[in-house]
Parts: structure tokens; sequence; C-alpha cells
């Protein structure tokens, strides 16, 4: 008796398992779905790793700043984001600068890609530099990805280039460089 009632339960277990639905995905189903899945956000520490390991011992922004050396030097106020670095050069003749800032919203990214903005133009405006900078001053940067805005003043260009070099050629030359950390920062986002 006992056989005959488990052999009846699973048969009416078996039946009613082959008929419930089960969805069949097709290639747009697979597409959409995964379209809807976002990309990971990468950390700061994640961008200053992939700029560092860009540029090698050509880094020579080694100092960290900071909250408060970054509230005073470009008026970036800690309640405007989550997270960030600003590194500068320890020795003070040179003026390779990162800063990484993850802004908490639309609102705080607009102050934060202005205070940078700011400082960028008070840099070029400058004429108080040390003459070798002027012009890796001109190829500086502030870049804007997602929820991230950056201040991109580094590399190094050829010495023959800048004995021999146009303004413009050397110019184009730190921008080629500040160009390979936009594309550092890019990789990660297309994780």
């Amino acid at each position: 008796m006992k056989k005959k009632l488990l052999a009846v339960f699973m048969a009416a277990s078996l039946a009613a398992g082959s008929t419930a639905h089960v969805p069949v995905l097709n290639d747009k189903t697979v597409v959409a779905e995964a379209a809807k899945k976002k990309v990971k956000t990468p950390s700061v520490k994640k961008l200053r790793k992939a700029i560092v390991n860009e540029f090698g011992e050509n880094y020579l922004a080694d100092m960290s700043l900071t909250k408060d050396e970054i509230k005073e030097r470009y008026g970036i106020a800690p309640s405007w984001y989550t997270d960030i670095i600003a590194e500068i050069p320890m020795m003070s003749a040179h003026v390779d600068t990162l800063v990484i800032a993850r802004a908490k919203n639309k609102n705080t990214k607009k102050k934060i890609k202005k205070q940078l903005t700011d400082y960028r133009n008070t840099l070029v405006n400058d004429t108080m530099q040390y003459p070798m900078n002027l012009l890796k001053i001109q190829a500086s940067k502030v870049y804007v990805k997602d929820n991230y805005v950056f201040f991109l003043l580094l590399g190094s260009v050829d010495s023959s280039l800048e004995e021999t070099g146009t303004d413009e050629q050397i110019i184009e030359a730190y921008q080629d460089e500040v160009q390979k950390a936009v594309d550092a920062i890019n990789s990660l986002f297309k994780k």
C-alpha cells in the first residue's frame, strides 16, 4: 500500500512539474538582460593604481594631501565627495598633480569640476611658474567620467623635444601624456 501511495505521489509530482511554465530565452532576451546589468564603478584606489602603473617611474605626484589640504588647495569641501585622492610632488620644482574625486551626486560633481577648472585656470595664468613647467601646465586637463572628476597634470616628454621643439609641439606631447591617464581611467569603466 505504501509503495502504491508513493508511486501515485511521484507520478503526480512529475505530471505537475512537466506542465510548469519554463521560460524560453532567445538571443534578444539574453542581450536585454545583460544590458540591464550595470558596469561596476571602480574605486578611487583602483583608478589611482591604474594611472600610476601607466606612468611607472615617471609618476612624480608622490605626496598625498589630507582632506584639509585638499579643501585649502582646491576648494573642494569634504561634504561634496564620498572618496578622494590628491597627490602632488614632494619637490616643488615639479608640478605633476593627480586629483580623483568621487562626487556624492550630480550637483556636487558640478561643484568639484568648477573648483578644479578654476584651479587649472589659476595655474595656467600664474606667471611665477618655473619656465620648464609652463607648457606642461597648458596640457593639464579636468576630466569627468561617471561620478568622478579628475585633475590630470602628469607625464614627461623627451628632453630633446623640450630643447628643440616648438611650444605647440611640446604642449601636444604633454597632452598625449595626459591622454595616457584618460585611457587608463576609461579602461576600468569598460569591464
